[in-house]
């Protein structure tokens, strides 16, 4: 906001009729500012000596007065100097606050554009690379759609049962070798587990003799029945005698293997020719909603740069009338700066002077007497009322000026507060917001333009920028305000559909009732050799049950501790050979461990390796061969009875379900978009914060100081006209003369020849000297002779002298 034409041209017509006692008080001034001048030469021209002269016998009275005109006046001359004070202080303040303010404003365009950059960085990804990135999902999702749809179908009819076929049947040959190789470690193992076994059973044998012959002793027998050393060769991991053989397995895998190669690979070409029509049928379907997907990242470009240039617009104008509030005075500084500051310091120096002179006045007043008239009087009273005529003189110069620039403070003063602070203080209609209600209407400007959905935000009154100023403030979002103005309504993008509703019909071309996975031959020859043949019987927990990767459940150590223990605990008296017996066993347990423990071990665990290998290889869901190729077969065949019975509906009712997930994925990003939008695009605070803080430095550090100066000075400027009075009354008291007190003579003698020391003079007077040295004749009727008195001669001489 700067200055209008009218303020250059002084044309205040207008704003003074808007608020009508302004004319009283601009009234006022200019007749104050006119009359001073005037009342000062009438003054100083008939007023100014015109002082009565006062009775000097009445002393006490003119002391009175002057004490009493001489307290008024040093009571106002605090309230001046505090006036001036107030203004001196607040053009201080507009000097400063000039300076910061520009600094302020500088810090707020900043922030607001940064304000709006984010906001319109938000609403560039929220609506065109959020979206950029959801048509490339889902034209990814479309493109690959075939692969899906036949999984799904694969799914339903169990379709995965062919590729499980092929995986087993492919396997068989790495199956064989597998087992070959677990029977060699088979037949090492019987051998290792038979020697172990005899071993152990040498070792159960010297501890029964020492036990039973040798020993004989209580704790002996019980040993034999409690540490079960009785059953140490009995665990199944050393009789290995019902492990099945595999020599008939391998026969059968051979003999499979050598009829059905070959066939699992038609299998699989057929299933393969259900997956081109598959994909056929979906090319026939993606296109249109590819081309749907693409036009609604066309529209939402489009309606992000609506949306973004609507935000500019909006926030612009309030970025805008927060700089030109902000800079409500700054042309009028730069105008009239240099005139100021000479017609500030003007009064500044009139003010400290008046001042000056009359706190001087009035010490020189207090201290100095009063006038007698003599010649030689240099310090009396009559210095002080001279300095009073000064300040009077001072004041009636300073006074017009003062008014002054009372009345052109006052006016501007007034025009800016107006026009910057009484938008925010109070939130009204005024010339800020006039200015910023430019003939755009938001509503009628912004819409859903190009597009299917009804525009709903046209109101009957048009929406101005400025409203937006004061709607759009703490809590609040934009996009709320813009929805609650009929300016720009989010949610209706709820209502747009971006995939075109179109009835998917079936293809006519679309027949899988005459397909076919396997023939009758591979039904019911090929598949079934393995379900009543050893081979088919194959399972890894038939050798798993019955050995023992670890060998620590024979407990080996525990049992040599043991007999080592009673051993020591027999007498060496009674017992030696006994202990002896023992001793040994212990050391035949430690060997036969050394020596076939490591060996046995790493036979059971390569069984073991291989055993799960043919498991992975050729098992389905931890059947055993035979019926794994069985329940494959069964699902093969009711895969066949789907696809030719319900494939083709299927498949067409996947298709819609394709465009029913890609309209559904839309639609949540759609609702995305809005939540958004209503709780997180376009923060009012920031906004309200940068603007307030703007207008507030302006009125605080520039609008306030003006009116605050003009104060100042026209309190001073009206408490100086009293002081003229009250000057005028003490400058008449100083000039008032003071008689001396006459010096009272007593006569002793009659006769004045008897008093030498007074000087005689005709009439009777005698020369009186008073404590100023002056000579004065005085009349004494006591030394005053009666004929003398009476004397009618013509001479009047006395006819004695």
């Amino acid at each position: 906001m700067k200055l209008g034409p009218k303020a250059i041209k002084d044309d205040w017509a207008d704003w003074l009729n808007a608020f009508w006692l302004m004319w009283l008080w601009v009234l006022l001034l200019v007749a104050l500012i006119i009359l001073v001048p005037f009342a000062g030469v009438v003054y100083f021209c008939l007023c100014c000596h015109r002082c009565k002269l006062g009775c000097p016998a009445c002393q006490s009275d003119v002391n009175r007065r002057r004490i009493l005109w001489s307290i008024c006046l040093l009571l106002i001359l605090p309230f001046i100097a505090g006036s001036m004070g107030l203004a001196f202080l607040s053009n201080g303040m507009l000097e400063r606050g000039l300076d910061n303010t520009k600094i302020a404003i500088e810090m707020g365009s900043v922030d607001t554009c940064n304000f709006l950059k984010d906001v319109s960085d938000h609403i560039r990804h929220l609506f065109v690379k959020n979206y950029q990135e959801l048509e490339t999902h889902l034209v990814t999702t479309i493109v690959e759609a075939p692969k899906h749809l036949f999984k799904d179908l694969n799914d339903v009819a169990e379709g995965n049962a062919v590729a499980e076929l092929n995986r087993i049947i492919g396997n068989i040959v790495p199956a064989i070798q597998n087992i070959k190789l677990a029977k060699q470690a088979q037949a090492d193992t019987k051998e290792v587990s038979l020697r172990l076994r005899n071993a152990l059973r040498g070792v159960k044998r010297d501890v029964n003799h020492a036990a039973v012959v040798l020993c004989g002793s209580f704790d002996c027998m019980k040993f034999l029945q409690t540490s079960g050393i009785e059953y140490m060769d009995t665990s199944r991991c050393l009789h290995l005698d019902e492990v099945p053989e595999s020599d008939r397995m391998l026969v059968d895998l051979n003999n499979m293997y050598k009829d059905i190669k070959g066939r699992p690979g038609r299998w699989i070409a057929r299933l393969r020719g259900v997956s081109k029509k598959i994909k056929d049928e979906m090319a026939r379907v993606s296109p249109p909603i590819i081309r749907d997907i693409r036009k609604g990242g066309v529209l939402f470009t489009k309606e992000a740069a609506r949306i973004e240039e609507i935000i500019d617009v909006v926030m612009s104008d309030i970025h805008i009338g927060t700089m030109r509030a902000s800079r409500a005075f700054e042309d009028l500084y730069d105008k009239f700066n240099e005139t100021r500051q000479y017609v500030v310091q003007y009064i500044a120096v009139s003010l400290l002077g008046i001042l000056s002179i009359l706190v001087l006045s009035l010490i020189v007043g207090c201290l100095a007497p009063r006038p007698t008239g003599a010649s030689n009087e240099y310090f009396t009273k009559r210095i002080a009322a001279y300095m009073m005529i000064l300040a009077m003189i001072l004041i009636y110069c300073a006074l017009s000026v003062m008014l002054g620039v009372v009345l052109f403070y006052f006016v501007i003063g007034g025009v800016a507060y107006k026009g910057a602070c009484a938008p925010l203080r109070e939130m009204k209609s005024s010339a800020l917001l006039k200015q910023l209600d430019s003939e755009i209407d938001l509503r009628t400007m912004f819409s859903f333009r190009n597009m299917d959905v009804p525009a709903v935000n046209v109101s009957a009154d048009p929406i101005r920028v400025s409203s937006v100023i004061k709607a759009c403030q703490g809590n609040d979002y934009l996009f709320n305000f813009l929805d609650e103005n009929r300016i720009f309504d989010i949610d209706d993008f709820l209502r747009l559909r971006i995939v075109t509703p179109v009835e998917r019909k079936q293809d006519t071309n679309l027949d899988l009732s005459k397909e076919f996975i396997l023939t009758e031959e591979d039904r019911n020859v090929f598949l079934n050799r393995m379900e009543n043949t050893e081979g088919g019987l194959f399972h890894s927990d038939l050798w798993l049950d019955l050995i023992c990767e670890d060998l620590s459940i024979l407990n080996l150590d525990h049992m040599g501790q043991s007999i080592r223990a009673l051993g020591r605990s027999l007498s060496w008296n009674n017992y030696a050979a006994a202990s002896v017996a023992f001793e040994n066993a212990y050391v035949s347990l430690v060997s036969v461990k050394a020596n076939f423990y490591y060996g046995l071990e790493k036979n059971f665990r390569l069984m073991a390796k291989h055993l799960k290998i043919i498991d992975e290889a050729v098992l389905y869901e931890n059947y055993n061969l035979g019926d794994s190729i069985k329940i494959l077969k069964e699902k093969v065949v009711a895969a066949e009875k789907f696809i030719r019975d319900q494939g083709t509906s299927y498949i067409t009712s996947l298709g819609q379900n394709l465009t029913a997930v890609v309209e559904d994925q839309i639609k949540n990003y759609i609702r995305m978009i809005v939540r958004e939008a209503q709780t997180k695009i376009g923060y009012c605070r920031p906004l309200t914060y940068i603007y307030d803080r703007g207008l507030e430095l302006v009125c605080n550090r520039m609008v306030d100081p003006i009116n605050g100066y003009w104060m100042g000075v026209v309190m001073a400027a009206f408490l100086l006209m009293p002081v003229l009075c009250i000057s005028h009354r003490l400058q008449c008291l100083y000039k008032q003369h003071k008689v001396p007190p006459i010096r009272a003579i007593r006569a002793t003698h009659t006769c004045p020849f008897c008093n030498g020391d007074l000087s005689r003079t005709s009439g009777g007077h005698i020369v009186v000297i008073g404590p100023d040295s002056a000579e004065t004749k005085s009349f004494h009727v006591e030394n005053t002779i009666e004929e003398i008195v009476n004397i009618n001669d013509g001479d009047g001489k006395n006819k004695l002298d």
